[in-house]
């Protein structure tokens, strides 16, 4: 089921796992936390997981009267999972899933970027409960450079430096997390376009270490869409990613997808790959190397 859906439940199913983007995984932990915080709450995550605790866990009476209640967090299955699905009864067992494919199991909640809205309304709550003034354009820009995931934080970082925030504050004090950050100039260099000026100004913001990783992450999506494209003959790309994306974003890569060929996205991964991995096994960063694969990227054949 999709958030939505599961807002709308009267009741809370006692196996829920919750699974895609990590911003609203961590809003729907707190609300499983505050819902049940008289109850009997085992958390496990990651490395923590012991199965025969959650078992037990699961299966015992509870002390306090009520419902046991476990969540467990993790980027994969866990041993044991199917074995911890049976012994729920009349526990709850809340599964946080951060990995990619999420086991098959009735109640699945999946998660999706929120959108300029609900982004806003998350701001605006969060900023109450700080007591501090975010103008419209800081909100804008906060949502479109920070990832969803890291923007409680840095509202709390704001509110610390004043009550009332402007866009030049905002530009001042938030480091830019968003991959979305990057879609312009890498947009530039696909279609071969002048892009030494932007990537300059960028450059006096970032780390220079993530631009090629975004690079690459993004012409993967770019493959993907192209075989999505060229298997269903869609024009849109919501059957693929499951939710619409702005209209102008889904036609840059859409053109973008179809304007390369399978052995031009080939080609381009290899070498951007090995650049990559050669800046990992250098001690320290190695500008000259990052210097020569923006080299690279000027002169790519296909472009």
């Amino acid at each position: 089921m999709y958030k939505k859906d599961f807002d709308k439940l009267n009741e809370i199913p006692h196996l829920v796992v919750f699974y895609g983007n990590a911003f609203y995984l961590r809003e729907y932990e707190k609300r499983i936390l505050e819902k049940f915080k008289n109850a009997n709450i085992l958390k496990m995550y990651y490395d923590e997981y012991d199965f025969e605790l959650a078992k037990t866990h699961l299966r015992e009476t509870s002390l306090f009267g009520g419902a046991n209640i476990l969540i467990l967090k993790h980027n994969k299955i866990p041993q044991g999972f199917e074995k911890l699905v049976k012994q729920t009864g009349d526990s709850y067992f809340f599964f946080f899933y951060y990995g990619q494919n999420p086991p098959k199991i009735k109640n699945i909640v999946r998660f999706f970027e929120p959108d300029m809205k609900e982004m806003i309304f998350f701001i605006d709550k969060k900023s109450e409960e700080l007591n501090i003034n975010i103008t419209k354009e800081a909100k804008i820009y906060l949502i479109k450079t920070v990832e969803s995931v890291f923007l409680e934080k840095e509202l709390e970082k704001l509110a610390l430096y004043s009550n009332d925030i402007t866009l030049s504050d905002v530009k001042k004090l938030v480091f830019l997390y968003k991959e979305d950050t990057f879609e312009d100039i890498i947009v530039s260099i696909l279609k071969g376009e002048e892009f030494e000026d932007k990537l300059n100004n960028l450059l006096q913001k970032i780390d220079l270490k993530r631009f090629l990783s975004a690079f690459i992450r993004y012409v993967k999506d770019l493959y993907k869409y192209h075989l999505y494209i060229k298997k269903t003959g869609d024009t849109s790309l919501k059957g693929f990613l499951g939710y619409k994306l702005p209209y102008n974003i889904e036609k840059q890569r859409m053109t973008l997808a179809v304007k390369f060929k399978e052995k031009d996205f080939y080609l381009l991964l290899k070498y951007l790959l090995s650049f990559e991995l050669k800046l990992r096994q250098r001690k320290g960063f190695d500008e000259s190397l990052f210097l020569e694969a923006i080299a690279f990227l000027k002169t790519f054949n296909s472009f």
